[in-house]
Order: C-alpha cells, then structure tokens, then sequence
C-alpha cells in the first residue's frame, strides 16, 4: 500500500463500517481526482447501497457525508473530516452527528 504525496496511506478498497444503530455495512473507497469517496455497497434505511456516504479532500482529509431520513428522504451532506488511526482503520466525523469507525476488508 503506497502513500499519498502528503504521507496519507491509500484508502482505496473494501471497508467495513460500523455504523451506530445499524449493523456492519461495506464501504468502496475509491480516488477520484483529488478526493477519496467512500461508496456505500451496503446500504441500510437512511442512506442505501449506491449512495455516497462521505467525500474528503486527499490531502486535507475534510470533507462532507451524507445524512437522510428514513428512506433516503432529504438527503444532504454535512461537514467532516477523516482520521487515519493506522492504514487499515479510519473514522469518518460528522460534524455535529457522530463518527463511524471502518476497518479495511481484506
């Protein structure tokens, strides 16, 4: 695993988030441009399989996640930032909501 220009580990791949409330879901990192997007590929009745969870820039590692209400209702991204703990776990905060810590799928 090659770290980026800025010393921040390569994130792309399968994670395992664990969401409060909800049970284990797989996230899909991938790069795009200058940004490190998280995918979900589980979903659960907020934000459903498909769907962007979080979005940071890659240097900076702020960014924004997404919120709904049930069923994907009002939809919308708040403010974040990613913290690498170690190259296979990283927690995503929502500002003001919570965090979710993700561990990488091997």
């Amino acid at each position: 695993m090659q770290a980026e220009p800025s010393g921040i580990p390569d994130l792309t791949g399968d994670w395992i988030g664990r969401y409060p409330g909800h049970f284990d879901e797989v996230v899909q990192i991938s790069r795009q441009g200058s940004h490190f997007v998280a995918l979900k590929l589980t979903g659960d009745e907020h934000v459903p399989a498909g769907e962007i969870t979080w979005r940071v820039d890659a240097s900076t590692l702020s960014g924004e996640g997404q919120v709904a209400e049930r069923e994907f209702h009002r939809p919308r991204f708040v403010p974040g930032r990613l913290e690498v703990l170690r190259p296979d776990l990283i927690v995503f905060h929502w500002e003001g909501i919570g965090s979710v810590e993700f561990r990488r799928d091997d």
